[in-house]
């Protein structure tokens, strides 16, 4: 899908969407598809880095840093995302503040006194043509027998230089809702992502009981055995 209808699309996993073809920032469809901002890989609505204040979280990946291997599990549903800390120093010292928000999403998902206050989070992955998006899903923290010392981990990097630094190694579920709808896209944009009547019930099952149910896809076997 390309530009003139990204305001008015739904979002269906695996779906293409591209921008422009000006071969410069403005070709990003994310501000148009989603009304956030471009450039990073962590984007957002509503007011960062609190969980209560955030109406939206966008992660968007490109798939090709080999040192930060971002990688989706499409069998058992999982995503395996990497935060924003590239270069020694504080964990949670960032440009866009984006490791404090995966700090603070998955304290969130953890806490023994749910907050209904949570944001959607939806990833992408670069397409491969101009700065064209792929939709992988609707994401939540964690996943089914993880704990929080286990879905959100601190890793160590070492430069080119021999100087050693951390980073965040983030597990999410990809939950099998296959399409977003643009309806519950203009609720959660307008701070109703809850109490909207197009929130898909996976999302509202996690929000509140933290039940995962993730989108998972067997690969197709082009070859047959002989029994098959």
């Amino acid at each position: 899908m390309i530009d003139t209808n990204l305001d008015t699309a739904d979002l269906s996993v695996d779906e293409v969407y591209g921008g422009s073809r000006n071969g410069n920032a403005s070709d990003d469809p994310l501000p148009k598809l989603l009304d956030v901002d471009n450039g990073a890989g962590f984007r957002h609505l509503g007011q960062r880095p609190a969980v209560s204040t955030l109406k939206l979280l966008v992660l968007k990946t490109s798939f090709s840093d080999m040192n930060w291997p971002d990688a989706l599990n499409s069998e058992n549903g999982t995503f395996i995302y990497y935060g924003d800390k590239r270069v020694p120093g504080d964990l949670h010292q960032t440009p866009r503040q984006g490791n404090q928000m995966l700090r603070n999403l998955f304290d969130e998902a953890h806490q023994r006194q749910q907050s209904l206050a949570f944001p959607p989070i939806l990833l992408f992955g670069n397409a491969g043509t101009y700065r064209d998006v792929r939709f992988i899903g609707l994401a939540v923290p964690g996943a089914a027998g993880m704990g929080g010392d286990d879905d959100l981990v601190a890793v160590w990097r070492t430069t080119n230089d021999g100087i050693r630094f951390q980073n965040y190694k983030a597990t999410f579920t990809i939950l099998d809702v296959p399409v977003v709808t643009r309806a519950w896209i203009k609720d959660i944009q307008a701070g109703k992502a809850l109490s909207s009547l197009h929130a898909p019930k996976p999302w509202l099952d996690w929000v509140g009981g933290r039940k995962y149910t993730p989108l998972k896809s067997i690969p197709v076997n082009a070859v047959r055995s002989k029994q098959q």
